[in-house]
């Protein structure tokens, strides 16, 4: 599979975001297609992890509605997903961490605590902190 990391958004992307990127590139999705865009940045395009197995054949099951999506104001990925056709997909674009707490949580709260032990979650950031540190800061 690509998981190619020369294009121009790898250049922001923060070694964490690339790290879980690749996780899901390589442990998570599946059908990926790497796609380059106008931007010259590139997207993964893939089945959609929530509603690809709603299609009735396996020709629907397998086509690529789901999207990695470079976001140049987040300086980070979203998920999209062109089909909708699950409550999980439906609502538009998620951001890395909101997709990866869809797709695995203990996965989604693993990803919150590296951002909070590199100083980039909470508010001003696009990752809350990690659900761990929150219990402890309301009983303090």
């Amino acid at each position: 599979m690509k998981t190619s990391t020369g294009s121009i958004c790898q250049v922001k992307e923060s070694p964490i975001d690339e790290r879980y990127r690749l996780l899901l590139l390589n442990q998570y999705l599946k059908n990926i297609k790497e796609v380059p865009v106008a931007s010259g940045c590139s997207k993964w395009v893939f089945c959609c992890p929530f509603c690809s197995t709603l299609g009735r054949t396996e020709a629907k099951r397998n086509e690529r509605k789901g999207a990695l999506l470079w976001n140049d104001l987040q300086n980070s990925w979203v998920f999209f997903c062109a089909k909708k056709g699950n409550p999980q997909c439906s609502s538009g674009e998620k951001t890395l961490e909101k997709f990866l707490s869809a797709l695995d949580e203990d996965l989604a709260e693993q990803y919150r605590m590296d951002r909070w032990n590199s100083g980039t979650t909470g508010k001003g950031h696009n990752s809350p902190m990690p659900k761990s540190i929150q219990q402890v800061h309301k009983h303090s």
